[in-house]
């Protein structure tokens, strides 16, 4: 039997694999009956993105992609919103009316996932949860042109209001820039994060749901669509 999967969206799928190679150049794939899915990290370790596309296929397996972008950029080529990827022995294989190509992939056994317990990470229970829009996060993009000396952020709240400070507090004389996420009837102790790693994050919908494990000191990130689902598990810094 052929082993094919079905892209019911192109650009979809196209987005997906953007937000994957974000954090990774290469990934395991795990190719179910209903979805794709896949566990990447930054190369400190400090992001994890566990992420999941809706499609269709007939089969199970596990893929090894070596390189995600180069992977994207054929799959640009297609016309097609929607299309079929064929899976042989070593490669992922595309027959169009006009355009045909094959891109190989790595060995079983190849490329290794971050150890990380998923269920533990689905299971934890978080202290406070709240949503930074795409807009804010594009005004702390700016704000850290100015404060050029740091690359943590500290969310906290105060005085009723959640807050994003870009700064370094184990330093002296660091420059700071601070913006109102919004209102917040929770409290919040400062919580810094590597700002990189916000950086490395897709914005599949407007909205980021924060949730923040303080015990852990874990920051677990959501970002959703219809068809693409982005879990970002990051963890916190030292003050």
């Amino acid at each position: 039997m052929e082993r094919v999967f079905h892209v019911k969206n192109r650009s979809e799928f196209l987005k997906y694999l953007d937000s994957v190679s974000k954090i990774n150049d290469s990934a395991i794939f795990d190719i179910k009956s209903d979805s794709i899915t896949s566990l990447v990290s930054s190369a400190d370790n400090t992001l994890i993105l566990l992420s999941e596309f809706v499609t269709e296929s007939n089969f199970t397996t596990t893929i090894n992609v070596p390189d995600i972008k180069k992977l994207y950029r054929v799959l640009e080529t297609i016309n097609e919103d929607e299309f079929d990827l064929k899976i042989n022995g070593n490669n992922l294989e595309y027959k169009g009316k006009n355009l045909k190509f094959k891109y190989h992939l790595f060995e079983e056994g190849f490329l290794t996932r971050p150890n990380l317990n998923i269920e533990k990470i689905r299971n934890f229970t978080y202290d406070v949860t709240f949503n930074i829009t795409k807009a804010v996060l594009q005004q702390l993009f700016k704000g850290s042109t100015f404060a050029s000396e740091t690359n943590k952020v500290y969310i906290y709240t105060e005085d009723g209001d959640l807050k994003a400070e870009l700064t370094d507090r184990a330093r002296h004389n660091t420059d700071n820039f601070t913006i109102t996420i919004d209102s917040a009837d929770f409290q919040l102790e400062p919580i810094p994060i590597n700002f990189d790693n916000i950086r490395l994050m897709s914005a599949i919908d407007n909205d980021y749901t924060f949730n923040v494990n303080t015990d852990h000191g874990v920051v677990v990130v959501d970002n959703n669509s219809n068809s693409i689902k982005l879990k970002y598990i990051i963890s916190s810094l030292t003050q």
